[in-house]
């Protein structure tokens, strides 16, 4: 094959790739064992679910956002990770998780959205430290801190999912791939 022939199937094949659209990667599962977590939390929440609207090119800060709010017992110790959520004072999700097994008792009105794994995951995302959950991301994912505490999950340098701290009650979660946003307020559990 002369050079101009190879020039123009590489210019073929690029124009292909183009014309060919790639779905992003899902997000990875960060299931942090319970005993690398370094601490105990026993804390009572309120979730608020912002989810971005469906059609494409819409904002997701407009008021077609639709705000679901959960009140939620988060505890974690050595051996597990427990979580209970409630929505109208019923229970909707039961989730215990050991390190290696996760049990789920779920509502059957529950939407699927909310998902046992992303929960677990944005648990882990909050309050496991930084270094047990950059050993569990595959290849071309990272996930950096910055100096104000924010954390930036990225697949191959686009950021996917941001965590602010707002202090120590207060976290956000803007979760850019699966479209929503999370509020979550704390308080010890008595």
């Amino acid at each position: 094959m002369n050079r101009r022939a190879f020039v123009w199937v590489g210019m073929l094949l690029g124009l292909c790739a183009c014309a060919t659209p790639v779905a992003p990667p899902s997000l990875p599962g960060l299931r942090v064992a319970p005993a690398a977590f370094g601490q105990e939390l026993h804390l009572a929440q309120r979730l608020t679910v912002l989810e971005a609207p469906a059609a494409e090119g819409a904002s997701a800060d407009g008021p077609e956002q639709r705000e679901r709010p959960l009140e939620v017992v988060l505890q974690v110790d050595a051996q597990t990770v427990r979580l209970a959520a409630l929505a109208m004072h019923q229970r909707v999700l039961s989730l215990v998780w050991d390190g290696v097994h996760m049990q789920v008792q779920r509502h059957p009105l529950l939407p699927a959205a909310v998902d046992p794994e992303r929960v677990l995951r944005d648990i882990a995302l909050v309050y496991a430290p930084l270094g047990a959950l950059q050993a569990l991301l595959p290849p071309g994912w990272t996930l950096e801190q910055t100096h104000a505490g924010e954390r930036v999950l990225r697949h191959a340098g686009e950021a996917r999912v941001c965590v602010r701290r707002v202090d120590a009650q207060r976290a956000e979660i803007d979760n850019r791939a699966e479209r929503y946003r999370l509020r979550i307020e704390s308080q010890p559990l008595e």
